[in-house]
């Protein structure tokens, strides 16, 4: 079949438009396949995957709580707000009165009601005071300095002591064996006074402040 030279362009110009297809398909081709190849390279289509997620990732405090107890009564530390409390039931020295050359002994004991064994035990005096008087004798300034103190890591008065010495020179804290969760230990208190006191020392009262502490 031969072309009339009139329908040349024609046939030429659909060739080129065939071939603008033809090039436009194979680009776009192309262009999906790079896409799609980058697409799997980083991951995106894998369906290898792994993971772990942990659902008890908790923190959490203990607790520290004291409690002393003489047998009749008990003072807790968690019974304030503040977990630090002024026991007045429990007297360390027996508040009895004594007699030149007597003596009275105290026994409490100490336990750990928390959940944590404390970094350290201290019991820590306030300084010694003395009040009272017998109307017409001039009393005594020293009283305290007269009072001897024992106080033994023990249930009685036997064994080493962790104190012993006035009330006047029981200024600095003793530091005690930690207890554990549960554990306890009882102390026992021996206050004496000299058989040698004179008038002057009726009617005193020696006063100090005790405080045991528990700290992490």
């Amino acid at each position: 079949m031969t072309t009339s030279p009139e329908n040349v362009p024609a046939a030429r110009q659909r060739s080129r438009t065939r071939d603008r297809r033809s090039a436009l398909i194979v680009i776009l081709g192309g262009l999906i396949g790079t896409v799609l190849l980058a697409l799997s390279l980083t991951g995106t289509l894998s369906a290898f995957t792994a993971a772990i997620t942990n659902t008890t990732d908790t923190v959490s405090t203990g607790s520290l709580v004291m409690q002393e107890t003489d047998g009749s009564n008990t003072c807790t530390s968690s019974s304030s707000a503040t977990n630090s409390v002024n026991c007045a039931t429990i007297n360390k020295y027996t508040g009895n009165t004594l007699m030149p050359g007597g003596s009275a002994t105290k026994t409490v004991t100490l336990s750990n009601q928390g959940s944590i064994t404390p970094a350290t035990f201290t019991l820590t005096p306030a300084t010694c005071s003395q009040s009272g008087s017998v109307s017409g004798i001039t009393p005594a300034s020293d009283f305290c300095a007269q009072v001897t103190l024992k106080i033994y890591a023990a249930a009685t008065a036997t064994g080493p002591t962790s104190y012993n010495g006035t009330l006047a020179a029981f200024t600095t804290p003793l530091s005690l064996t930690a207890l554990a969760p549960a554990g306890s230990q009882a102390y026992t208190f021996v206050v004496s006074l000299p058989s040698g006191l004179g008038n002057s020392y009726m009617g005193l009262t020696a006063s100090q402040q005790l405080t045991w502490t528990f700290s992490s």
